[in-house]
């Protein structure tokens, strides 16, 4: 029996079926070759079902019945064979998989379930992976596991017809439809006849609506993913200063986009806008951000007229599932993000229910000039630094002097103090964000920027852990789509203990974000608090490939290689960062420190640290200086500074629980009351 199987004769597995495409055929043109492909093929089997912990039920030669425990063995085992037999000599192998009952008699492999898995097999060409909805719905929630919809197909001794998915990865094909033929039922002549003479009348039907439309008709064949990137319109103008304008138009669509629950996957700004005027093929750019459909337009004003193109493709095949021309004046052309959302839901066959419409067509102010205020904000916030703080703030409040009912310019202040860039104290910035995030919530209850803010503050100032996961299960909800809801949700749950849940939630936002360099490198920070040092090593290392001047990468691959004893890389990661990394360019020197003091060289720790005067390390943060203090063996000195951290409500006291820097003293009865204070029993 199978090792994950009990003794008895039923059992739910993933089973997984392959074939050699045109065995016979090999064999009879050249049988030497035809052995080595067969012996190459068998050992890629074998080392992936064992690898996977599956097991090989059935060998056929040249094909074979196998089964796993998990549809995610199953489906990690057959791309493995894939890749393996891409070597030469290569090996033009196709492989199904279902998920179901088997039955076990007499030594023998019986049940529906293979039967299924059998059939869809059948359907594939060489290098495919293909499968059930059965299947599918188990992989959807995991990002690196894309896949294509290729419609539903009737088969041989099946009752009822089946999606069949197939799996888009570098490497492997993803075959067309009408390319597809396998274990179907068979069509009678005189059925075959009748549905020609019909698809050839609607076929000449929709060639007469398209000739007489200005449009073109959304493809009634799309099935794949509902999930969609926005790239950044162009500005076709010669008003160079209005780029801010036009993108605050992406932007808004991508807003619009993501706030309705029936689209899979909407990718943000922060992921799309480095395709500005790009060169790279829609299908690649797709791939890269795991979309199945692309939308694209430009913007130009002309003649106090402004005047807006828009498109959709459909990415795997570059049909152009929708378009259209907008002309507006230029005061009203604020309507435009609701047109084209309502559109992209439509072409997508995404269902949109009452409320999402309304969330569709709502505008959040009336007044053209508060709104380019807002984006003028919005475009210095996305900056992050004290200066363009300032710059967005004062932007934010001239765009409420105009539209003092402006909801999502309060929810911009609240950030500007959550996030505090003020100068002034922690404690003294909260209570001025949860006031306009409250403002925010007023005018519009279902603000989900607004009511992110005040679950953040909740969570990571106050304490309420508890309280904010709840908020937060109800914000994404509401809103599957908004990235940074996934990412303050999966800090709640990897900072009070559960690892596994918060790793979920980050890879779920950076689905979503794939390109942000914060959620790149708060995975990296994630997997360095579950003490998974070299996935952390490894994806932080990815971040500041993504961009070398992204500093805060640098400070947590230097956390992660003190973990792994690797001394030199954390001083040299360290080390990378200029003065300027930190708020206060004192936390640096600190932290260069720890390194040393950690690797054993407590004396050059010292010298780094010599010109620091007792005032000066009231402004570090004093989480790094408890971290330096544990690193030095003075554990009482290490306390006091987090007991201080505990009462100005640092923001990196957060860490409290899982932060590996702290493990000397987690069993103190001080630490221990601190943990108690912040709820994180």
């Amino acid at each position: 029996m199978l090792p994950f199987m009990p003794e008895q004769n039923r059992q739910l597995a993933a089973i997984l079926f392959t074939d050699i495409v045109g065995y016979t055929a090999m064999m009879q043109k050249d049988e030497e070759n035809a052995l080595a492909v067969t012996r190459h093929y068998i050992a890629a089997l074998k080392q992936a079902t064992e690898t996977f912990h599956g097991r090989i039920l059935n060998d056929y030669g040249d094909g074979s019945l196998c089964c796993f425990p998990s549809v995610t063995e199953a489906v990690k085992a057959a791309v493995q064979i894939q890749q393996k037999l891409q070597q030469d000599p290569k090996v033009p192998l196709r492989i199904g998989i279902h998920m179901g009952e088997l039955f076990f008699e007499e030594n023998k492999v019986m049940g529906d379930s293979v039967n299924v898995a059998s059939r869809i097999q059948s359907l594939g060409q060489p290098n495919t992976i293909l499968f059930s909805r059965e299947v599918f719905d188990k992989l959807k929630n995991q990002p690196e596991y894309r896949s294509v919809s290729l419609g539903k197909f009737e088969f041989k001794n099946v009752d009822e017809p089946l999606e069949i998915f197939a799996l888009d990865r570098e490497g492997l094909v993803v075959p067309k439809r009408e390319q597809l033929s396998g274990k179907l039922k068979e069509i009678k002549k005189k059925s075959r006849r009748r549905n020609i003479i019909v698809v050839t009348i609607l076929l000449l039907l929709v060639l007469g609506a398209l000739f007489l439309s200005r449009r073109f008709l959304t493809p009634p064949g799309f099935t794949g993913e509902k999930s969609v990137a926005v790239l950044p319109f162009e500005n076709t103008g010669t008003d160079s200063s209005e780029q801010y304008l036009t993108d605050g138009i992406t932007q808004d669509i991508i807003n619009k986009l993501s706030r309705i629950s029936s689209l899979q996957k909407v990718i943000a700004w922060f992921s799309v806008r480095s395709f500005r005027k790009t060169t790279q093929p829609l299908k690649q750019i797709a791939d890269e951000l795991g979309v199945a459909a692309i939308l694209k337009g430009s913007v130009e004003k002309r003649d106090n007229k402004t005047y807006i193109i828009a498109e959709l493709i459909e990415a795997g095949t570059n049909n152009r599932l929708w378009g259209d021309e907008f002309v507006y004046d230029s005061k009203d052309f604020l309507s435009i993000q609701s047109k084209v959302s309502s559109q992209i839901v439509t072409a997508l066959h995404a269902n949109i229910s009452p409320d999402d419409r309304k969330k569709l067509d709502k505008n959040y102010t009336e007044n053209i000039e508060a709104y380019k205020l807002y984006r003028r904000g919005r475009l210095f916030w996305d900056q992050r630094s004290r200066e363009s703080y300032d710059s967005a703030e004062a932007n934010y409040k001239r765009a409420i002097d105009l539209d003092p009912d402006y909801a999502l310019a309060y929810a911009g202040l609240a950030d500007c103090y959550t996030f505090n860039q003020r100068g002034i104290s922690q404690l003294d910035a909260v209570p001025i964000a949860e006031t306009y995030a409250n403002k925010a919530l007023q005018l519009d209850s279902t603000l989900v920027e607004a009511q992110t803010t005040l679950a953040f503050i909740q969570s990571h100032v106050n304490y309420d852990w508890q309280g904010a996961k709840s908020k937060f299960e109800n914000i994404i909800k509401e809103n599957p789509n908004y990235p940074i809801a996934h990412l303050y949700y999966s800090n709640v749950l990897l900072l009070t203990g559960n690892a596994d849940a918060g790793l979920g939630e980050i890879k779920k936002a950076l689905a979503l974000d794939p390109l942000s360099l914060v959620l790149n490198m708060v995975l990296g920070r994630a997997y360095y608090f579950a003490r998974e040092y070299d996935r952390a090593i490894t994806q932080l290392q990815k971040t500041v490939t993504i961009n070398p001047h992204f500093n805060s990468a640098y400070w947590h691959l230097g956390n992660a290689f003190l973990q792994k004893k690797l001394y030199t890389e954390a001083i040299d990661a360290y080390s990378r960062m200029p003065a300027g990394a930190f708020d206060n360019s004192l936390d640096g020197m600190m932290s260069l420190s720890i390194a040393y003091a950690v690797s054993g060289d407590k004396i050059r720790a010292k010298i780094e640290l010599a010109n620091i005067t007792k005032e000066d390390y009231l402004r570090i943060d004093p989480v790094l200086v408890a971290q330096f203090y544990t690193s030095m063996g003075n554990f009482d000195e290490a306390l006091t500074h987090l007991e201080r951290g505990f009462e100005t409500h640092s923001i990196n006291m957060i860490g409290l629980k899982v932060d590996p820097l702290l493990d000397p003293i987690r069993n103190t009865t001080r630490f221990k009351a601190l943990v108690k204070k912040m709820n994180l029993e």
